[in-house]
Formats: C-alpha cells, sequence, structure tokens
C-alpha cells in the first residue's frame, strides 16, 4: 500500500460523480447511445448535404455526367476477361474532426484502366447523392473527398460508372462519423441545454421548444456511431480479456480501470477523451458476457473469465476501479458482491454505475418515426418502473 500517496490521488466522492456524470453523458451523446436496431447497409436515411469540390477538383453531378463520360471515351473495350471481374477495391477513409472536416477517400478500381471515372456517393432520403467526381490514375488508384455533415454519422459509397464497355460497379456502403464535443457544436452559453437541464431543477429555456439534439426521427445506423468504443473488446470467454491503456503516463497519475460489458464499452469514449486532462491512467477491460462476480464452479462458463479479470484486477493496484453492465446478465448480486469486497479490500475506490433504462420495441419505433413531429416524438413514452426492469444486480451488489 502507498497510503500517502493514494490519499493525495483519490478523488472525493463529489469530484468522482461529477466527472461520470459529464462523461457518461457527454459519451451516451457523442456515441449514439439509443439502441435503433439494425439495418441493410447502405439504407440509411442520414439526411441530405450539398454538393462539395473534391481534392481531385471535379464537381458534382447525376448519372447524367456518367453517360456523358461513357459518350466521349474512344478507347476500343477491354476484353471480356477483365469487364467480367470489374470492382471497387481498398477503400480506406482517413481524417478525423467534427462536422465541416474533411475525409479522403482513397482506392483502386480494378482491373487498372487509366481516366476511369469514379464517385464518391452519401446516402440521402431521396437516394444516393454524388458529392465528388475523379478518375482513377494509371494503376486504377484514385482520391476524393467528402466534407462531413452533423455530428454523428453518414454513409459513403464509391461507384464506377460504365466505362469502355465494362459494367457499373459500386464499394460497399462505408460508415463515415464526424465527433466531437457537442459543446463546441451547439451554443456554448445556451442555458438548460443537455445535462445542465437534470443538474438545475426547474431550468427552462423556451428557445430549446420544439428541437431534438439529436434527432431521433434520423437515428438510423446510430448503433454504428460508437466513436472507438469497441476497438478494444471481444467476444470469447476463454481467453483473457484484452486490456488497453488511455490517457496520462505520468508516474502520479490516477490510476483507473473501468470494466464491464458492451454497456461498459460504450461510457469508454466519454472517460478516454478526458483522461489526459484529468491526469488518469485508464485502464479498460470490455468484453461481452461474463460481469465480473465471483468466479462459481468451474463448469461455469464464465468461470475461466471472471478468476482471470480478478486476479488482473487485484494486483493492477487500481486507485478506482468502475464497474458496469448489462442489467440482465447471469451474474447473481451475492457473487458480484464478493467481486467488489476484493477490490475494496486493495484500497481501491469502488464505483458502480447502475445501467440505462430498457426502452421496448413500441417505444423505440415511435420515438424514431421520421414522419412524427417533435411534439409527438416528446410524448413518446413507457412506464420508468417497466423500463428499469429486471432490478439491476449491479445495483442490489453496491448496496
Amino acid at each position: 500500500m502507498r497510503p500517502a500517496a493514494r490519499a493525495a490521488r483519490t478523488p472525493t466522492l463529489t469530484q468522482l460523480a461529477a466527472v461520470l456524470l459529464a462523461a457518461v453523458v457527454i459519451g451516451a451523446v457523442l456515441i449514439g447511445a439509443m439502441p435503433v436496431g439494425a439495418m441493410p447497409v447502405g439504407a440509411a436515411p442520414v439526411g441530405a448535404v450539398p454538393a462539395v469540390a473534391g481534392a481531385t477538383g471535379s464537381r458534382a453531378g447525376g448519372d447524367r455526367a456518367d453517360a456523358r463520360d461513357q459518350t466521349a471515351a474512344r478507347a476500343p473495350s477491354l476484353p471480356v476477361a477483365a469487364r467480367a471481374g470489374r470492382a471497387v477495391a481498398d477503400v480506406v477513409v482517413t481524417g478525423t474532426g467534427g462536422p465541416g472536416s474533411a475525409r479522403d477517400v482513397a482506392g483502386h478500381v480494378r482491373p487498372a484502366a487509366a481516366g476511369a471515372p469514379v464517385a464518391l456517393q452519401r446516402w440521402t432520403p431521396a437516394g444516393w447523392q454524388t458529392v465528388d467526381r475523379g478518375r482513377a490514375r494509371v494503376d486504377g488508384a484514385f482520391t476524393l473527398r467528402l466534407v462531413t455533415g452533423g455530428l454523428g454519422n453518414a454513409q459513403y459509397r464509391v461507384v464506377a460508372p460504365h466505362w469502355l464497355g465494362q459494367p457499373r460497379v459500386a464499394s460497399d456502403a462505408i460508415d463515415v462519423g464526424a465527433y466531437g464535443d457537442l459543446r463546441e457544436v451547439l451554443p456554448p452559453d445556451e442555458p438548460c441545454q443537455g445535462a445542465v437541464a437534470f443538474a438545475q431543477p426547474g431550468c427552462e429555456n423556451p428557445d430549446l421548444a420544439g428541437r431534438l439534439m439529436p434527432d431521433p426521427r434520423r437515428g438510423v445506423g446510430w448503433h454504428r456511431d460508437t466513436n472507438g468504443a469497441f476497438a478494444c473488446f471481444h467476444g470469447e470467454t476463454d481467453v483473457p480479456v484484452e486490456r488497453c491503456d488511455y490517457g496520462s503516463t505520468r508516474p502520479d497519475a490516477l490510476r483507473v480501470a473501468l470494466v464491464g460489458d458492451s454497456h461498459a464499452a460504450m461510457v469508454l469514449p466519454g472517460l478516454r477523451d478526458q483522461a489526459e486532462r484529468l491526469n488518469w491512467r485508464l485502464h479498460s477491460y470490455a468484453a461481452a458476457r461474463c460481469l465480473l462476480a465471483d468466479p462459481g464452479p468451474v463448469d461455469d462458463e464464465c468461470h475461466f473469465r471472471r478468476g482471470d479479470l480478478l486476479r488482473r484486477l487485484l494486483g493492477g493496484r487500481y486507485d478506482v476501479v468502475i464497474l458496469t453492465g448489462y442489467r440482465q446478465t447471469a451474474a447473481a448480486p451475492d457473487a458480484i458482491a464478493l467481486a467488489l469486497r476484493r477490490l475494496l479490500g486493495t484500497g481501491a475506490v469502488v464505483t458502480v454505475i447502475g445501467d440505462g433504462p430498457k426502452l421496448d420495441d413500441a417505444t423505440l419505433a415511435c420515438a424514431t418515426n421520421p414522419a412524427a413531429t417533435v411534439a409527438q416524438v416528446v410524448a413518446c413514452a413507457m412506464p420508468r418502473a417497466a423500463a428499469l426492469q429486471p432490478p439491476d444486480p449491479l445495483l442490489a451488489a453496491h448496496a
């Protein structure tokens, strides 16, 4: 034990609660924590966006321009064998940032043919809209550019139009995200916005009436908008949970472990992006199923996972351990409590984040109906008691 050093670095409960509330709220908004169900790739109505000039200096247009490109081509057709295997391949998107930031989209048209036209398209409610055009180089490589619209994900694809007798082909749909702190996107001094509305009871701001941020009616695809939450995550129960490290490397950094299932992964971005500023050395241990608890009998599917994870946490000399997970875990409250007591025995502060409400299908369908008015979406609801069922075993273990 390092009592003096640990005492100097251990946060007060008020400070820890404030940081966790901010991280969870910001993380949940940025990563689209509302589950809206699966959808076919390439079928997400994410809102129209105006055509933008690309890095290639090309212009936006429709399939009529594709026809002009084909008509203008003078070279002889490629062999039938080449036509049969035509594809848009190796598509990679580079660049980061919030709304209005640029991304380069690179790839190849195969087989290579210098001058082959390519187009970058975004999915809109009216269908695929071209946002940039260019031509392949001698090796078939191309580079196109897009400028992101609103906060969150949108879907794009690269199309190689009909050319020299070759068929029109397209890449798979690609998710492109625009991320950032909502406080940098929305008016900074607007009262009663976001978490402030909860922190200040009775806070009223008429200017926010009729506004939904983000708008759930355009939420199809939010389940993919995780801001890297699952970059360090796996589902196997018979291998050690992967540990990923974030934040400060200073010797006096607060040592923090985030532990849990996919719900812990969804909390990670909010903590990860603040860890350096807070002087936290953050370790994530997130994996599907098998929430931390006493290992239980050896024939239990989670026996190895829980035993290995508990040993590593006990030996990690953590100042703070944050535990969260799905309320329908198979772990019993008594078994979770046993693990928590062992962690407390190391001198760590153990913090439990209760699971959020689970909305039923009818409520989700109501809130995400694209034809609904703002008033109708705001009125979508289900009984709070039903949304918090079954009881959260983590909260029972904490008690």
